[in-house]
């Protein structure tokens, strides 16, 4: 592929291959790590973190490609069989662990492989040399990753980042070894930063590390502990990043390296009856997410009840390279209903209103777009700074409709949205998701409701699928439809639908008023769960600073008192904001950019006394990364939005 951003590794040779499971922390990202220098000559090492899953695709690979394996059950002794092919140990400090991150870039660099002092003790006695020790050497997270940005960056991959979260607990969901052997293999610089716009250094950071960069790039991995997927995937992409899902996505430098020659095809629509029906087109979420890909979609593309009904699926079109096996195995065992897109938003997730080489990205994106065959993809385009959910920017559909013309139309949206209109560029669809399903979503009711009363016909509902939910749930709903009323489709032939109907002027924008109804509902619950924030506000604001410190940095982050203010403030400002869209939501009011929240709660709550704090507020959040604030007005500030919370209460 021309201009890739992934390195081509050989071929597996007979891979040794060991269960990390009963490993600890400190074990697992000594092995880990030694796996990717091991699988940069050649990939020898596999390992095994999930005894179904990572052991099926061992049965795959031996079956397709020939790649034999032998188990092994020892982690020394693994070490000690490539002592030659490493230069030694880095210690790293484990009462900071951020330098275990520095570690394992100066390992990439220098071919050694990182160790807490334990480790490196048994490192010792097995013949390995230590090379650098890293204890002491710093105070923090900005310390460590500073020196690194100065003394390494630029002997580092110039496409590849990773974030690899090390944050405790080291049990929680995101602080997993998983990809650090591709990372290590490809000599990435790797950090564990915040890009919450309350932690100011390690947003400036983030940002001098990505900067620094002059061509499109990848994070791989997945954000900080102390920030939300939104923000880390916005904040890349201002800086012309996108990023991949590493989690509990093991081994890539072994997927990697699978070669193969089979052609990426799928069968298309071609044409469709236009009827007076509602077409509904199931989504499958998450599988742009290398996880996703890894564990079979949440292993329902295993299930008997995949192929009984029309589905669509998202894939990652990069496995083209980071996973190739991988990828034929989903072509090769898809069925006639099966239908495959590329998920969030294109090849790689990105925020495409703020990717600063957005022209760049799509045209990687039709790149891959073409070698797999893909003709659809489900957009995700958020930045929490401007919209509660999806950013409204026409700009989006007129880029991806000029870039990728071959494509049937767009999906726009993770949630799902009656609100958001359906618009058109050159007859094709860029349509926001209808509905969002998780395992706890009663999906047929949630659709009679919504088209009750509604007499528009054709009626088009795209339902966006968490993975969560299982195929047989799915089957269920499906076989309860009225084939007179509905008409399930796989995306191919739900956008040509869109197409005609658009063409003869049959489409519209046209649901029930009980859509407005549960959004007064949502509204309800989003005032519920923040209303909970301003209580503990209220306790927050009296608290002497050590005290509210102490509360703050219960997780164990590291905050300081010269960061108190901030966090204080961004508490009480997002909360707010927070307040602002629900109690809007509970008058039937949809809302999504923030600015004009603000402008229409002014407009709708005329009567409420206290409007120049709604207007203070929003201009804080407007003016962050720029101003500063002191523990007085941040005190103040949250004093302000309990008193607007309870008066606001009162009202609703």
């Amino acid at each position: 592929m021309k201009d890739r951003i992934f390195p081509a590794f050989k071929k597996p040779g007979k891979l040794k291959v060991l269960d990390v499971r009963p490993y600890s922390w400190h074990e697992q990202m000594t092995i880990v790590c030694a796996q990717g220098l091991i699988n940069r000559v050649r990939p020898r090492v596999y390992l095994v973190f999930d005894d179904y899953v990572d052991r099926l695709w061992l049965s795959i690979y031996r079956k397709r490609y020939r790649v034999k394996h032998e188990e092994t059950n020892d982690l020394y002794e693994l070490l000690s069989l490539f002592r030659k092919e490493i230069a030694g140990f880095v210690v790293y400090d484990d009462n900071m662990l951020h330098s275990a991150n520095v570690a394992m870039t100066y390992g990439g660099i220098h071919n050694a492989i990182p160790a807490s002092p334990e480790v490196a003790e048994r490192l010792s006695e097995i013949g390995f040399r230590k090379v650098a020790d890293l204890r002491g050497k710093w105070g923090n997270r900005l310390e460590a990753y500073e020196w690194a940005f100065q003394n390494l960056m630029q002997q580092c991959n110039r496409r590849i980042v990773g974030s690899m979260c090390v944050d405790p607990p080291l049990t929680s969901f995101t602080n997993k070894h998983h990809v650090r052997d591709y990372l290590v293999a490809v000599k990435a610089f790797s950090f564990d930063l915040s890009t919450k716009i309350r932690d100011r250094r390690e947003v400036e950071l983030f940002d001098r590390i990505l900067s620094s960069f002059d061509s499109l790039g990848v994070v791989l991995g997945w954000h900080c502990i102390r920030d939300l997927e939104s923000e880390a995937v916005a904040r890349a992409s201002r800086n012309g990043f996108f990023v991949l899902c590493n989690l509990h996505s093991p081994n890539l430098t072994v997927h990697s390296g699978i070669k193969t020659n089979f052609k990426f095809k799928q069968k298309h629509a071609s044409k469709v009856t236009l009827e007076d029906k509602v077409y509904v087109a199931f989504v499958q979420s998450d599988g742009d997410a290398i996880w996703a890909m890894n564990n079979f979609q949440n292993l329902n593309w295993l299930d008997g009840q995949r192929g009984r009904f029309p589905y669509t699926w998202e894939v990652q079109p990069l496995l083209l390279e980071l996973a190739p096996g991988m990828l034929e195995h989903y072509y090769r065992t898809a069925t006639s209903n099966d239908y495959l897109i590329a998920g969030p938003s294109g090849a790689g997730y990105t925020a495409p209103s703020v990717n600063k080489r957005l022209d760049e990205f799509l045209d990687h994106t039709r790149r891959y777009m073409e070698a797999c065959d893909l003709k659809s993809i489900l957009i995700m385009n958020r930045n929490p700074r401007v919209a509660y959910q999806e950013l409204e920017d026409p700009r989006i559909p007129e880029a991806f409709a000029k870039k990728l013309e071959n494509c049937y139309g767009f999906l726009h949206g993770y949630a799902g949205s009656t609100f958001e209109p359906t618009v058109f560029v050159n007859n094709t669809p860029y349509v926001h998701t209808t509905l969002y399903a998780s395992a706890s979503t009663d999906i047929l009711k949630e659709l009679k409701r919504l088209i009750e009363n509604c007499e528009t016909r054709p009626l088009f509902v795209s339902i966006h699928v968490r993975e969560e939910v299982k195929m047989p749930v799915l089957r269920s709903v499906i076989e309860k439809l009225d084939r007179e009323t509905y008409k399930v489709m796989k995306i191919d032939g739900f956008m040509l639908a869109l197409k005609k109907a658009h063409e003869k002027g049959l489409f519209k924008q046209a649901f029930s008023e009980s859509v407005r109804e549960a959004l007064k509902e949502n509204g309800k619950t989003i005032w519920e769960n923040y209303y909970r924030r301003v209580e503990r506000l209220e306790k927050l604001v009296e608290m002497d600073e050590q005290r509210m410190l102490k509360e703050y940095d219960s997780g164990g982050y590291g905050f300081t008192i010269e960061e108190l203010p901030d966090l204080l403030a961004y508490d009480a400002v997002e909360t707010a904001l927070r307040l602002v869209q629900a109690a809007l939501n509970i008058k039937g009011v949809y809302v999504n950019n923030i600015e004009k929240s603000v402008e229409d709660f002014l407009k709708e709550y005329s009567e409420f006394p206290d409007t120049q704090t709604v207007k203070t507020i929003f201009e804080t959040w407007k003016n962050w990364e720029k101003a500063r604030i002191s523990m007085e007005e941040a005190r103040m500030l949250a004093r302000r939005v309990i008193g607007l919370a309870k008066s606001l209460g009162g009202k609703l």
